[in-house]
């Protein structure tokens, strides 16, 4: 990041372009006062905990997820109608439609890959699950993709969706422009109701935003909040919010299949998440932090649960700054070939596939679907998007990863291997891990239903991936100080968060210096209390501008704050 002494020429005129278009148009994205987007008081001080008191982070987050999933508990009669909307339509030789937007976008996949592993007979291709960028969103985040609900109704009427066929909408928030875009299509595509599910209140998403109301209040939709606690890292939705989602769709879905009640399988869940013990993921969590503290590369390894771990490494890129899976190709958010400091901390090998196109068959159980994205999406260096069957196929997960790496200067140091193992009676989550100091293994005893399965291993992800982010210090308290801010929510998020170090930053400097009032304190504390948000949203786009792709927005806007004489007009 650049020096302070250059903060002075630092703000650009499209970072205060950028900043007037959000504080024209930014309302819609105020979203801080939602629970998905709050801060959870019992994690406040998790990113300490993973340095300090690793089993303590453990439990804590732990606690978080089992009173997530106690929610699905109450929802017995709402699971029992969507059992039955779901058998409807497939006695009617009609289609499933599931869709989603990064998170849910990911977890809806995750859904018609288990659908397609034990379908009804003849039912195989009747699950169609789609995201924001198609397949190409589950190995990159596609932030420009979620504020254009246009292109959520677009994606939807391509696949084919058609009367009779049944939507079934995923937004943990409740207020992706993308998603409610394919779901007011739906309703008028389809004389079939839709569903809407979300994690927060149905009251105050109503009064906070207004394409929110305008869905739920639709007598055409059928709205559903699966309200949860706020998440255990602060708007980290791809943790508890869409494990809940997943879970509760995912047994809708199993009861029709295999006659187990949806309470069954949340009971299952539930159960099984006071069982494991998540202070065995410890010595992976201390391994994975260790190598990247050492700026090293690792490479995590799967046949049986190759999803779910794609899943969990793909959200580590915009959640914590890392950056994300390198395509064979010229990269698109890049101005040059792959090399090492281009390269993604870990990478995903879906062993003995043979090819990009075996191994992504392997992954999601068809050939990869792709959105053809209209002209108008730009990249931010002015490249068009570029989300089609060639640049999906780009990203090679078969067999040799680590040789190919190899070849632009990456050494795999840490291989992790994840797999989900059945046998007669019983079900194991395996996890193991080869280094040059040597191997580690931990087995965690699941159920035999596949959604339990995914379920219990996604949260055995989740929890490994962001303690580990938190050891090496990747968010500040439970803040996502890393997060990037590719769409208004992020934009949005990164605000408050910046405001929040802001605050705290005043604290520290007037305590410095013995609560005397110093002219550079008072600049801040003015800015802070004037409640103004354009010298932040100018400082967070500037930031933008100068980090690179692993580096923290957030705390670089600190920065330009803390030092630009510009920022403190009037």
């Amino acid at each position: 990041m650049k020096s302070a002494q250059n903060n002075q020429q630092s703000i650009s005129l499209s970072a205060i372009r950028r900043a007037q278009d959000f504080l024209a148009t930014g309302s819609t994205y105020r979203l801080g006062s939602l629970p998905t987007e709050s801060p959870n008081p019992r994690t406040l001080k998790l990113s300490e905990l993973c340095q300090t008191d690793l089993p303590l982070a453990c439990r804590t987050f732990r606690d978080v997820e089992i009173d997530a999933f106690q929610t699905l508990l109450e929802k017995e009669d709402l699971a029992t109608e969507l059992v039955e909307a779901l058998r409807k339509t497939f006695e009617q030789n009609r289609k499933v439609f599931l869709v989603g937007c990064g998170a849910t976008g990911r977890l809806a996949m995750v859904l018609e890959t288990i659908w397609r592993e034990e379908a009804l007979p003849g039912k195989t291709e009747d699950v169609v699950a789609f995201t924001a960028g198609g397949d190409f969103a589950l190995v990159r985040s596609m932030g420009i993709f979620e504020d254009r609900p246009e292109l959520g109704a677009l994606h939807l009427s391509n696949l084919g969706f058609q009367n009779g066929d049944l939507l079934i909408a995923l937004t943990e928030g409740g207020e992706t422009p993308f998603v409610l875009g394919a779901l007011e299509q739906a309703t008028l595509l389809s004389t079939v109701k839709p569903w809407l599910f979300f994690c927060n209140p149905v009251g105050l998403l109503v009064q906070t935003v207004e394409r929110s109301k305008r869905a739920i209040q639709n007598p055409r939709v059928r709205a559903h909040a699966l309200a949860v606690e706020p998440m255990a890292l602060t708007g980290s939705t791809r943790l508890q919010a869409s494990s809940v989602l997943m879970a509760f769709v995912g047994a809708c879905f199993r009861e029709v299949v295999t006659k187990s009640k949806c309470r069954w399988l949340f009971t299952e869940i539930i159960d099984l998440l006071y069982q494991l013990d998540p202070e065995d993921l410890i010595p992976l969590i201390e391994a994975e932090c260790q190598v990247h503290k050492q700026n090293g590369f690792t490479l995590h390894r799967s046949r049986s649960a190759a999803i779910a771990v794609l899943t969990d490494t793909t959200e580590r890129a915009p959640t914590f700054s890392l950056a994300p899976f390198e395509s064979v190709e010229l990269d698109q958010t890049a101005s040059s070939f792959i090399n090492k400091d281009s390269a993604s901390r870990t990478y995903l090998e879906v062993p003995n596939s043979t090819s990009a196109v075996d191994a992504w068959r392997k992954l999601i159980l068809r050939s990869p679907r792709a959105f053809n994205a209209p002209g108008d999406l730009i990249l931010p260096d002015g490249r068009p998007v570029k989300v089609d069957h060639n640049a999906i196929l780009s990203f090679d997960f078969s067999e040799g990863v680590k040789t190919r790496r190899q070849k632009y200067g990456v050494e795999t140091e840490l291989v992790i291997d994840v797999e989900v193992v059945q046998e007669l009676n019983s079900s194991q989550i395996i996890f193991k891990t080869e280094s040059a100091a040597g191997r580690w293994k931990a087995e965690f005893n699941t159920g035999r239903d596949r959604l339990v399965q995914q379920s219990i291993l996604k949260y055995l992800l989740n929890l490994q991936s962001t303690l580990a982010m938190g050891c090496l210090g990747r968010y500040h308290g439970n803040l996502m100080t890393y997060v990037r801010p590719t769409n208004g929510k992020l934009v949005d998020r990164t605000l408050r968060t910046l405001r929040v170090l802001l605050g705290q930053r005043i604290s520290q400097e007037t305590e410095q210096k013995n609560n005397l009032a110093t002219d550079h304190v008072q600049r801040l504390k003015a800015l802070w209390e004037s409640h103004d948000d354009e010298p932040l949203l100018v400082a967070i786009f500037t930031a933008l501008e100068q980090v690179s792709v692993d580096q923290p927005v957030a705390l670089r806007a600190l920065e330009i704050l803390q030092f630009d004489e510009s920022s403190h007009k009037g």
